[in-house]
Order: structure tokens, then sequence, then C-alpha cells
């Protein structure tokens, strides 16, 4: 099985040495979903002045495969009635 690795590309880069192996691309694309939805889970704070962010698949070799952009909640105004 091939090893995936998943870059968080903001206005930081976070590289990912440990990687996780997985079947196949559909598979990587899938976990850098899952990925995001924690990011944005577990650490909300980041993303506020951020509202995009793009998390790179990385094959062992240092090849990006393939890069999946994301993008948290855009605040809107509370209408008053």
């Amino acid at each position: 099985m091939p090893r995936f690795h998943f870059e968080v590309h903001g206005p930081d880069h976070f590289p990912d040495p440990e990687g996780v192996m997985l079947k196949n691309l559909a598979a990587a694309r899938r976990e850098a979903a899952r990925l995001s939805a924690a990011l944005l889970r577990d650490y909300p704070e980041a993303f506020v002045e951020t509202r995009s962010w793009d998390i790179c698949i990385v094959d062992d070799s240092g090849a990006t495969l393939e890069v999946r952009s994301f993008a948290g909640p855009t605040p809107r105004p509370i209408a008053n009635d």
C-alpha cells in the first residue's frame, strides 16, 4: 500500500512527515476531507482570519499528487428585524 502525506497550506505550512498508508488516491481524497473536518472542529480559532486553506496530498517521494481546497464558514451579519 502506498503512503500518502497531507500537508496543510494556509497562512502557515504544516508538513506531515509521518503520513498514512492508504489503498489508493481515492482513499487519500476521503482522508483529506476527514482531516479538513477535524481541523475545523478541533481548531476553529485557526480559521477566524483565514477563510480557506489547501491540503496537498503528497506521495512518499515528495511529489504533490493533488491539492484539495477547503473553506471555513463565512460570517454573515445578523439581520435586525
